[in-house]
C-alpha cells in the first residue's frame, strides 16, 4: 500500500497543508484531509523565524485530522528575491549526427544552469522551452532526433540558497524531511484540476503577502514570470504606516479594496496595483492573448481586485479553485488550499517539482557542505 503524500505550501502569512493517499493502480490520489493555518503575526519579512513556521507546520498537520507516522514532505515556496530569466545554451554532441539521449539533455540543462546560478542561488524552477539541431527547431523534446550540436531554451527560476536553508530549516524542526522544493505557480495550476489547462495558454496571478507574481503558461509549461514586490502583507503595513492605525484596522481596510472609504487607503491600493499591472503588461507584450486567467493569493481577497485585473488586462480572470477544495469552506481557506493540492496533484501525476532533491544522507551531506563552503570561504 502506498504511504500517504504530505504537501505543504509555505508562505509568507500561512501554512496550508494537504495529505492525499496516491491510488495503487491509476493515477491521482484520495485527499484525506486539508488546512490552513496562518502565522500569529503578520511580518514583512519571509521565513523571518524559522522555529515559528515549523510550529505553524506542526499546526497544520494536526489541523488536517489525519493521523499517520509521516516522514517527507513536498513543498512549495515563493521567497521574495527570487530571479526569473531565459538562458540559451548549447552543447556539441559528435563530429556526425547522432541521437539525441536523456543524459544529453541533462548536460544541456546543467549548461543553462552555469549560466543562470551565482555561486549564493539555487534553482527553484527549470522549465526546457525548446531545442534546436540539425534539422530541427522548435521541439521541445527532441529525443530520438539525430544531430551534431543541440541548442536548448530554458525559464529559470532562482532563489537564494538562505531561502532554502530556511524552508528546509522548518520542515526539518517540524520532523519532516523535504523530498521535493518547487515553485508553487505550476502547482496552483494543476491544483484546478482542469486537465483542459494543460492545452491551453494561461497567466496565473499569484498575489501573495510580499509579493506578486505573473507567470504565462503555454500547455503546462510557465514560459515567462514577471514578479512585482507587491503583495497583501505591505499593502496592509502600508495602510498602518500611513493611517497610523493598528495592523488588524489596516488589514481589514485593505480588503476592501478601491471600496474602501478612507481615501488614503484607495491612492495606496491604487498605487500596489499599478505596480501589478506593469508586470502583467510586461508578461503580455511578447505573447499570445492567454486563453484563460487564474487568480490566487492573499491578495486575491482584497474586494474588487479579480474584476480589477480583467479590466486591466482586457481578459476573463476568475479565483483559483479546485474541484477538491472542500466548497463549503470559507473563500480564505478555498484560495489557501489551491497550491498545497496542486503538489499532491502534480506528484500522482509523475510530475514532481523540477528543483526536486533526493533525500538520500550522502547528497543532503552535499547539500550542507556547499552551503559551509559558501559561506565561510
Amino acid at each position: 500500500m502506498n504511504p500517504p503524500l504530505v504537501a505543504l505550501d509555505i508562505g509568507s502569512t500561512k501554512v496550508a497543508c494537504a495529505i492525499g493517499l496516491p491510488r495503487e493502480r491509476s493515477a491521482g490520489f484520495e485527499l484525506l484531509g486539508a488546512s490552513v493555518v496562518p502565522y500569529p503575526l503578520l511580518a514583512e519579512s519571509w521565513l523571518s523565524d524559522p522555529l515559528l513556521v515549523s510550529r505553524t507546520i506542526e499546526q497544520a498537520l494536526e489541523a488536517t485530522a489525519v493521523t499517520g507516522d509521516f516522514h517527507r514532505a513536498l513543498v512549495a515556496i515563493n521567497p521574495p528575491l527570487s530571479t526569473s530569466e531565459r538562458i540559451r545554451a548549447s552543447i556539441t554532441l559528435a563530429d556526425e549526427p547522432m541521437t539525441v539521449r536523456t543524459h544529453d539533455l541533462e548536460r544541456l540543462q546543467r549548461s543553462a544552469l552555469d549560466q543562470a546560478l551565482g555561486i549564493d542561488r539555487e534553482p527553484l524552477l527549470v522549465e526546457r522551452l525548446s531545442c534546436s539541431g540539425n534539422g530541427f527547431e522548435g521541439v521541445r523534446d527532441p529525443r530520438g532526433l539525430a544531430a551534431t550540436r543541440l541548442l536548448g531554451t530554458f525559464h529559470i527560476v532562482t532563489m537564494p540558497m538562505a531561502a532554502r536553508r530556511a524552508a528546509t530549516q522548518a520542515v526539518e524542526s517540524a520532523g519532516l524531511e523535504v523530498a521535493s522544493l518547487s515553485h508553487p505557480l505550476p502547482a496552483v495550476l494543476a491544483g484546478v484540476g482542469d486537465e483542459e489547462l494543460f492545452r491551453k495558454r494561461v497567466v496565473v496571478i499569484d498575489a501573495s503577502g510580499l509579493t506578486t507574481e505573473v507567470g504565462c503558461f503555454v500547455e503546462g509549461v510557465l514560459t515567462a514570470l514577471e514578479i512585482a514586490p507587491v503583495g497583501g502583507v505591505r499593502l496592509a503595513m502600508a495602510v498602518a504606516k500611513r493611517l497610523q492605525v493598528t495592523v488588524e484596522q489596516a488589514t481589514a481596510w485593505s480588503l476592501e479594496g478601491t471600496s474602501c472609504r478612507k481615501p488614503e487607503v484607495r491612492k495606496l491600493v491604487e498605487a500596489h496595483w499599478s505596480l501589478v499591472q506593469a508586470a502583467m503588461e510586461r508578461i503580455l507584450a511578447d505573447q499570445l492573448r492567454p486563453d484563460q486567467v487564474l487568480v490566487t493569493g492573499r491578495g486575491a481577497l482584497i474586494d474588487g481586485f479579480v474584476e480589477w485585473v480583467e479590466r486591466a488586462g482586457g481578459m476573463s480572470a476568475s479565483l483559483a479553485r479546485g474541484e477538491r477544495t472542500p466548497k463549503a469552506a470559507d473563500l480564505t481557506r478555498q484560495v489557501g488550499l489551491s497550491a498545497a493540492i496542486g503538489l499532491l496533484e502534480a506528484a500522482t501525476r509523475g510530475q514532481a517539482g523540477a528543483a526536486a532533491r533526493p533525500a538520500r544522507l550522502f547528497n543532503r551531506l552535499v547539500h550542507h557542505t556547499r552551503t559551509i563552503l559558501t559561506e565561510y570561504f
